[in-house]
């Protein structure tokens, strides 16, 4: 009966995970309609599961910030705001610099987890999918934090990956010289050169901040000429 009972319990659980990730997954990368209701039930229907785990899911997203719970209302996706992402940026930039900070000792770096290898270096390039750039910024952002050996600073990191992917896919695309700075990151970091990654994240950084308001233009434009011609 135990057994029983614990792999009922484990079931349930990588059930309730499947959910969570394909309902996160259609969140950040703008799937579902921007700053509209969710609705429960055609996701639950879409997921072929209960509504249950569609509303579990959906409360663990709000207390990430990935969509607003809204009182007697419902749940509901979120607009792209300027201010929000300048500040993720801004507040990435900050935990990063943290995690280098906590693995320097007079210049040397002791114990410091070795770089991994993130992208074929015999390759000309990174790739030609924004989604595979993005998510080696993204691993490469997550590796730095693991540094610190902070669980706090590596929640963060994760969840700003999350709540700026969507940006992050257009802008690899849209600013000039991207994928050059992601690939003078990881090979920095490669190198262990600590105060030259620090210059480095602060350069790219800045670049993006200031990107970002003609990035939010054009995709405002987007998505009017998406909506005029539907």
């Amino acid at each position: 009966m135990l057994i029983s009972s614990s792999n009922r319990y484990a079931r349930e659980n990588i059930e309730t995970n499947r959910v969570y990730d394909s309902i996160k997954t259609l969140i950040i990368e703008h799937a579902l309609p921007v700053g509209k209701r969710i609705l429960v039930e055609p996701l639950a229907d879409e997921l072929n599961v209960s509504n249950t785990p569609v509303r579990e899911a959906l409360i663990q997203l709000a207390s990430e910030w990935l969509i607003k719970d809204e009182p007697n209302a419902g749940f509901f996706t979120k607009e792209i705001s300027e201010l929000e992402v300048r500040n993720l940026y801004i507040l990435n930039q900050n935990l990063l610099e943290l995690s280098l900070s906590l693995v320097r000792n007079d210049g040397q770096v002791p114990g410091m987890l070795k770089p991994p290898n993130f992208f074929d270096e015999s390759q000309q390039g990174v790739t030609n999918s924004p989604e595979s750039k993005v998510q080696i910024l993204n691993a490469l952002f997550v590796h730095i934090a693991r540094q610190s050996g902070n669980s706090d600073v590596l929640k963060g990191i994760m969840n700003i990956n999350d709540r700026t992917y969507f940006i992050r896919l257009h802008e690899c695309e849209m600013l000039q010289g991207w994928q050059e700075d992601l690939l003078r990151l990881c090979q920095i970091y490669y190198q262990k050169n600590i105060e030259e990654l620090r210059h480095a994240l602060k350069v790219y950084h800045d670049k993006v901040i200031a990107f970002l308001p003609d990035l939010l233009l054009l995709l405002r434009r987007a998505q009017t000429e998406i909506r005029q011609s539907s």
